[in-house]
């Protein structure tokens, strides 16, 4: 009740002052001594001139100054010469010379791998003993040899010259260096000589034998591979399923055509038709258990050109489909060398 009478007071009291107003009758109560006072000070105050403390210089003047800084700034850029370092200034504009950077360790380390990778890529830089020499030459394997250790250089333009010395002028080898031939090729992604040496390969592979039916599943392997560089999808599954069906234990077919069916489940995924994966999947599924059961690892040898000299089975992954691409359309093929090592030309 006492709020609404305050209010009440307040709107009359304020309304009759703006009816006053309005009627031209309102006459407001002068001002104080005090604001009088200041009034009356600051419309007496005298204006007061202050000289500007910033010299203005000419054109003369001007000139010369910058002359100053270009012989202060070429001064110190000299200094910099002449001490060798990057100078940085703190924060009181002192300059320090800095700490030149200490790559002692990178370059340790940088010989380090270089002469590790020397060490497994390169031959040695001494002349081998001449017992080896001897031995290569008695055995005819010195092309042979040769070959292989340009085809680890990646040097496959040259190994190529080596590998056919060893087709026309060693017999026993041929097949051996025809299908390490191929693999050159292949690894030159030229997949179509590629499988031309594998199929004259296959011409020397009597399958009257054990080791040339195992041979002949190896060179059917490199084979399918070769069509799969080339997008020959029917024949590579072709090629890898007789060389199963000739050598149930060759663990590259199987994993490679299991390879095949996933990377054929990828294709039928992208092009929207998911009703046909699962055959594919469980394709690929079987061949990996298959290949999972074969003693891969057990060394696999077959005789040279003399009883002393042996050629080993091992594996490669050549041409683009090495890292960094993806793990399917990379395949694995067959590769043989010798028990002899390193070859030279020097005394032979």
């Amino acid at each position: 009740m006492a709020a609404a009478d305050t209010k009440a007071n307040l709107v009359t009291y304020w309304k009759g002052k703006l009816d006053d107003v309005i009627r031209g009758e309102y006459d407001p109560p002068p001002p104080g001594p005090e604001l009088q006072v200041s009034r009356r000070a600051v419309l007496e105050e005298q204006p007061v001139t202050v000289e500007s403390s910033t010299r203005v210089m000419k054109g003369p003047q001007v000139s010369a100054a910058i002359a100053d800084q270009r012989s202060e700034v070429k001064g110190a850029f000299a200094r910099r010469r002449e001490a060798g370092r990057p100078a940085e200034p703190d924060a009181k504009g002192n300059v320090k010379k800095a700490t030149p950077f200490d790559n002692s360790k990178i370059l340790k380390f940088e010989a380090e791998m270089k002469k590790r990778f020397e060490e497994k890529v390169t031959a040695p830089s001494r002349d081998i003993r001449p017992s080896r020499v001897a031995e290569m030459a008695a055995s005819s394997m010195t092309d042979f040899c040769r070959g292989n250790e340009l085809f680890e250089k990646h040097d496959y333009e040259a190994s190529l010259a080596e590998y056919a010395e060893v087709v026309e002028q060693v017999p026993p080898l041929a097949a051996f260096a025809l299908i390490n031939r191929g693999n050159a090729y292949k690894a030159l992604e030229m997949p179509a000589e590629a499988m031309a040496c594998y199929c004259d390969a296959l011409d020397r592979c009597p399958l009257n034998t054990p080791e040339g039916r195992l041979l002949h599943s190896y060179v059917l392997n490199n084979l399918g591979a070769a069509c799969q560089d080339e997008g020959r999808v029917e024949e590579c599954l072709q090629h890898l399923s007789a060389a199963v069906s000739l050598n149930p234990r060759c663990y590259l077919a199987l994993r490679n055509r299991a390879n095949v069916h996933l990377q054929t489940a990828q294709r039928l995924a992208r092009a929207e038709q998911p009703s046909l994966l699962p055959p594919q999947h469980e394709l690929a599924l079987g061949l990996y258990s298959k290949a999972m059961e074969v003693d891969w690892h057990l060394p696999v040898i077959f005789p040279g050109t003399s009883a002393e000299v042996i050629i080993r089975r091992e594996e490669r992954v050549t041409s683009s489909r090495e890292e960094p691409t993806e793990s399917l359309t990379r395949n694995h093929v067959y590769h043989f060398t010798s028990n002899l090592t390193h070859s030279t030309s020097k005394h032979v």
